[in-house]
């Protein structure tokens, strides 16, 4: 019997994965702008250059975290949430979502903004918000010993809502609309 030997898998680049979906939130957005619904923006990540040819940029790099990816006002209400893309069909590893962007959720929900995570079940063609109550008690179960490290799709079934096209192509105000407001905007 001969042996095999494994190739050495390359480290998996979560970078681009979500682009499709953010520049369906940007449109989203822009929508609901256009409608004088909300102003949400997309927050950019700050970087430093390091070298520029002519109008381009060749090198840089991040100057700090970013906090999360989007954030504005709804209903004279603040709003912040991180955008996730997965490929998984089940599940929602959390060790996507840095300690940064949770420690930014977490600060905005203390002080009365509507924060959540938006994650895109790419596969299974699916969008969840997962308020970030939610998300609290998903993160405090992982940080345990032999505490569960990832959400299912199941419990983005029970815990979060789906969110289906609408007015817009990703209607997640809709969502809020039911978490935080008892009449419809």
């Amino acid at each position: 019997m001969g042996t095999r030997t494994r190739k050495k898998q390359a480290p998996v680049n979560y970078g681009n994965r979500g682009m499709v979906f953010e520049a369906h939130l940007d449109i989203s957005n822009q929508m609901y702008e256009a409608q004088g619904k909300a102003v949400i923006n997309k927050r950019p990540t700050p970087v430093k250059v390091i070298e520029k040819r002519g109008q381009y940029i060749t090198m840089a790099v991040y100057e700090k975290p970013s906090t999360v990816d989007y954030d504005g006002i709804y209903r004279g209400r603040r709003i912040d949430f991180e955008a996730k893309d997965v490929n998984d069909l089940v599940r929602f590893d959390l060790s996507r979502l840095e300690n940064h962007q949770y420690e930014h959720l977490e600060k905005s929900h203390k002080h009365g903004s509507m924060a959540f995570l938006l994650v895109r079940f790419g596969r299974n063609r699916k969008v969840y918000l997962l308020p970030f109550v939610a998300l609290r008690v998903f993160r405090q179960e992982s940080m345990r010993p032999g505490g569960r490290k990832s959400i299912s799709i199941d419990d983005f079934e029970i815990e979060g809502y789906e969110i289906r096209n609408g007015r817009v192509p990703i209607d997640f105000l809709a969502a809020v609309d039911k978490i935080w407001f008892t009449e419809p905007a």
